[in-house]
């Protein structure tokens, strides 16, 4: 393999910058403006509301009068990034935004603010604090790779010029990244962050995938965080690992004799209520749903279990620090976008708080594959499925504008029109161009 000078996160002149967010499709959108020397204000730029009707395809649903009506991009400061790949002198950057009304208001569907929405719930309300790492997994989808080496360091070592530079920017980008390694499927591979609040969690995600796909174009490769690949190969996931804190930062995840405390409970109790309506949000493209079917290492019920990895909510004793335990929400993937994700995930969570749910039982997936009790159900397996679960679900449907749900749904209905016409692999590729 060609070597290829490393890509560095580094201070430049004149630049693009690019000022990104993840939209209703989960994909990451951008306006790219020119920035002279030395400029350092922050920048805003037009946008136009019915680009919450853009697919993953590419194809605006259809609605009434698209053409009509402004919103803008208004850049976040912290979450700067620049990266320059040496020789060239050009630059990048790239910061994430939210997208405000004229007025300076959030807009409907700013996926951040609603995600800041959310948040504040969860704090004012119950005094929790969320941590949250994430994990996303991706491939190599043009690896002359053939044959299965799960986890090992050949697999690594193949595309070690890529995963090195990949690595090295992403660490001098200050995202937190914690590792990179080989995935159980064939040219497979894991990101995975450091634990910190949901909107910096998510910021980083938005801003590491778009690093990589920056990285992989730069070096000629093709990358896909497409939730499958081919209807064969192992999927890919956005794991949601997290803990709940109190308002001084202390982890409330487990009680007396190390059980579930009482708040947790009700927190992951919460989730798992709403579950078959979440995973509208959070595996929300018309392949998801086939991730959660046997043999694959995914979800099928909406169950609680201590380390089953098949288990919708797990609890897990590996981890970093003093707590005891922490937990993996593990029904999402990269077809949603992870503001949303957690937004909804949050508002579940709240929900169960609120009405004081019972913590969940520990029930593994083995055993609920040969009898299920009752308040345990099958996740839906198509996103027709999903999407009728959110519909009937009106009280997770509530804590969102209704705006935004009603763009929602014009989304993923046009997406369904256009993902039920393509056949065998052609819909496989189209996802994995997509993501």
């Amino acid at each position: 393999m060609t070597s290829v000078p490393p890509i560095f996160a580094m201070k430049s002149s004149a630049h693009f910058k690019h000022l990104l967010i993840s939209d209703l499709s989960g994909v990451e959108r951008a306006k790219t403006i020119w920035c002279e020397n030395g400029e350092v204000n922050s920048h805003s730029a037009g946008w136009i509301p019915s680009n919450a009707l853009i697919t993953c395809f590419g194809d605006l649903a259809p609605s009434e009068m698209p053409e009509v009506g402004d919103v803008k991009l208004v850049e976040i400061n912290e979450n700067l990034v620049t990266l320059n790949q040496p020789p060239h002198t050009s630059a990048a950057k790239f910061s994430i935004c939210a997208i405000e009304n004229l007025d300076q208001t959030p807009w409907h569907s700013c996926l951040r603010s609603q995600l800041e929405k959310a948040i504040k719930r969860l704090e004012e309300t119950f005094g929790i604090q969320l941590r949250v790492g994430l994990e996303q997994e991706f491939y190599l989808i043009d690896s002359t790779r053939n044959h299965l080496n799960a986890y090992s360091l050949q697999s690594f070592f193949e595309e070690e010029d890529f995963l090195e530079i990949l690595g090295t920017s992403l660490n001098n980008a200050g995202l937190g990244l914690k590792s990179l390694h080989a995935e159980n499927g064939v040219a497979q591979y894991e990101l995975t962050f450091k634990p910190d609040n949901p909107l910096k969690a998510c910021d980083h995600l938005i801003l590491a995938k778009s690093i990589s796909r920056w990285s992989a174009i730069k070096m000629g490769r093709r990358i896909s965080f497409s939730p499958l690949i081919s209807k064969e190969k192992v999927g890919s996931g956005l794991h949601v690992h997290f803990s709940l804190c109190d308002k001084d930062g202390t982890n409330i995840n487990a009680g007396e004799n190390k059980q579930l405390s009482p708040k947790a409970g009700s927190f992951i109790s919460g989730i798992l209520k709403h579950l078959n309506a979440l995973t509208a949000f959070s595996s929300p493209s018309f392949i998801s749903g086939l991730r959660y079917q046997p043999p694959r290492w995914t979800a099928y019920f909406n169950n609680f279990a201590v380390q089953d990895r098949k288990a919708a909510v797990r609890q897990t004793y590996l981890g970093e620090g003093t707590e005891p335990f922490h937990f993996e929400f593990r029904t999402a993937d990269a077809a949603a976008s992870p503001y949303l994700v957690l937004s909804a995930f949050i508002h579940a969570g709240c929900n169960g708080l609120e009405k004081k749910l019972n913590p969940p039982k520990s029930l593994t997936t083995h055993q609920l594959l040969k009898e299920l009790p009752e308040g345990i159900g099958r996740l839906p397996k198509t996103l027709k499925e999903s999407l009728n679960a959110l519909i009937q679900d009106e009280i997770l449907m509530k804590c969102f504008p209704e705006e935004l749900i009603q763009q929602y749904f014009e989304n993923k209905n046009h997406e369904l029109t256009i993902a039920e016409k393509l056949e065998g692999n052609e819909l496989f590729e189209r996802y994995s161009q997509s993501y």
